[in-house]
């Protein structure tokens, strides 16, 4: 049963019609867009059959009537078949407001649907990145609105009806009609891009920027970049972003900024004092000078070679010698 299609109008009958009426119009309509006689009317023919079988079953004939705003007895407001308070100026009262203004129990107390809307995804994060101050981008995947139907579910260059709660005005009770949407349409046939589902899955994209002050494990929330709510058009998740930290062990942060490094050097260069060249993080090449007869765990620093402070400043690097004997250990 499809609450938003106009049974009665598919098959040419009012809302008041008899069960005798409608097996009467079935048949009639049934015997001239059969599809034996004529194949060209076969979806016209399944119109009709499925508009019989909603409408000349009495329970379902009433779901209907009750529940579509082509039915008898629709009313947008679920305790009534219309304004109980139209007498009072036209002034309209919504029942869950009188209970709650008692400040007693509601037993008609509306719950929030809630939907899972928050995307979880995981980025790794190198210290050359955050040394360089690198801009991180994270991929992932999330719906968001239709972008054939623009978050309806229907096809709207496809068969529709005249919206009945508004008379195809698209306004209602001085207000945009909210089952239509303002369109005073009723559309029928689903969108084909996204199944009716309002929602299609695409590829995302951010950019993290300034990530020089990680130093770890960490949890970033970014409002507004998770799913997109199928039942709201205002409503959209969050993307819960995990930031897993990795660890050089060549290097040790020390007060937040300066890094220790051990340098491996042959006992010779320390005790002759020579010239080595030394290839930094971010893959520069750093000449040092060594101390003629250098001893082992000795330290060299180097002022503003560390992670950044601010936009212009760095922590020191501190090369920590180790001296090697053999060769092929370097």
């Amino acid at each position: 049963m499809d609450f938003n299609r106009n049974y009665y109008k598919i098959l040419g009958l009012d809302k008041n019609a008899s069960g005798d009426e409608i097996k009467k119009c079935y048949r009639k309509l049934a015997l001239k867009y059969h599809p034996d006689k004529n194949p060209d009317t076969e979806h016209k023919f399944k119109e009709i059959s499925e508009a019989n079988s909603v409408l000349s079953d009495d329970k379902t004939r009433q779901e209907y009537d009750v529940r579509s705003p082509h039915g008898k007895n629709y009313s947008s407001n679920p305790f009534f078949g219309g304004d109980p308070f139209s007498g009072f100026g036209g002034s309209h009262f919504d029942i869950f407001d009188i209970f709650n203004s008692f400040g007693g129990f509601n037993p008609f107390q509306r719950e929030e649907f809630h939907e899972n809307l928050d995307v979880n995804t995981t980025t790794h994060i190198s210290l050359k990145q955050v040394y360089l101050n690198d801009q991180i981008h994270v991929k992932y995947k999330r719906y968001q609105l239709c972008s054939d139907c623009q978050g309806i579910g229907f096809d709207r260059n496809g068969r529709f009806d005249s919206c009945d709660v508004c008379d195809g005005t698209g306004v209602n009770n001085g207000r945009r009609c909210e089952y239509c949407q303002g369109t005073g349409n009723i559309y029928i046939e689903q969108c084909k891009k996204c199944g009716g589902e309002k929602v299609e899955l695409k590829d995302t994209e951010i950019v993290m920027q300034n990530i020089s002050s990680i130093r770890g494990n960490s949890k970033n929330i970014h409002g507004g970049y998770g799913h997109q709510s199928k039942h709201y058009l205002d409503k959209v998740g969050n993307l819960i972003l995990n930031i897993k930290y990795v660890h050089d062990n060549n290097y040790e942060i020390i007060n937040s900024f300066d890094l220790n490094y051990k340098l491996d050097i042959h006992f010779q260069d320390c005790i002759d004092g020579n010239e080595i060249m030394y290839k930094h993080i971010d893959d520069s090449e750093i000449k040092i000078k060594i101390p003629e007869k250098t001893k082992d765990g000795y330290s060299i620093k180097l002022s503003n070679k560390g992670l950044l402070k601010d936009n212009h400043n760095r922590g020191d690097l501190v090369l920590k010698i180790n001296i090697i004997v053999d060769y092929e250990k370097l």
